[in-house]
């Protein structure tokens, strides 16, 4: 039985994984490459704790906002119906960065929406979405942060994942941060390794004719996390975990 120190991601099995749940206050790393499967992992954990009556914000640097919901609709999530009790709040810091840079014959073809965005700055908005008070059932979702880590200086990126976890603990609110695998030097990964409280990588390969999908667990606070990798298949109703593990 879980208590309230505890929240549940939305993703059944993955609580008796970890030998319990994701401890509140935490602020969780996930590492991924392209089509590993952390996108809709991230969309159930945020679908997850809307159902269970947690508040979010879900702060996206990579892809548009529409696309971000798009995705979550196609497994059947109903998404609008939080975003007009709102419960959820989706920021934009994706359109501001091409609205910027593109060529001018192209600017009159955007709404004019997307134009007035055009002098926010994505690390500002940043800064104002963890520095926010939440209430203690709520998610925070940083998808991702790579953008960040490659476009503004190191330390100014630490400060605001520095904010962000201090608040979680607070709070007792949950963060997860998606970085890309591969994308980030050793000093830069390990750093943003350290100031999380869990890591979960996830990891994909051929495997004859079909693609093997999984997830390793590398640390979590306050849980005994097992050397194991877990692996998982991608369904119509998101992700879903097999029963039995293995050894790496």
């Amino acid at each position: 039985i879980l208590d309230n120190s505890f929240v549940t991601y939305g993703i059944m099995g993955l609580e008796r994984c970890l030998c319990g749940s994701i401890p509140t206050g935490t602020t969780l790393l996930v590492i991924a490459g392209t089509g590993a499967g952390e996108e809709i992992f991230t969309n159930q954990v945020l679908y997850g704790g809307l159902a269970s009556g947690a508040s979010a914000v879900y702060f996206s640097s990579d892809r548009s906002v529409e696309e971000v919901k798009a995705d979550i609709k196609q497994y059947g999530w109903d998404i609008d119906k939080y975003e007009e009790t709102q419960k959820v709040e989706f920021i934009d810091a994706y359109t501001p960065r091409f609205v910027n840079i593109l060529p001018p014959e192209l600017r009159n073809k955007i709404t004019a929406k997307e134009f007035l965005k055009a002098g926010f700055d994505p690390f500002n908005q940043l800064k104002t979405t963890v520095s926010q008070n939440h209430e203690s059932k709520y998610r925070g979702i940083i998808d991702s942060i790579s953008y960040f880590l490659r476009a503004y200086d190191l330390n100014s990126v630490i400060e605001a994942i520095e904010l962000m976890s201090s608040i979680g603990k607070l709070t007792g609110g949950v963060h997860l941060i998606v970085i890309g695998a591969g994308l980030h030097d050793d000093i830069t990964l390990n750093t943003v390794k350290y100031l999380t409280d869990g890591i979960i990588e996830f990891y994909d390969k051929e495997s004859g004719s079909h693609i093997e999908r999984g997830l390793v667990i590398r640390k979590m606070r306050g849980l005994i996390v097992q050397n194991k990798s877990i692996s998982f298949d991608i369904t119509r109703n998101g992700i879903e975990l097999e029963t039995t593990t293995r050894v790496l």
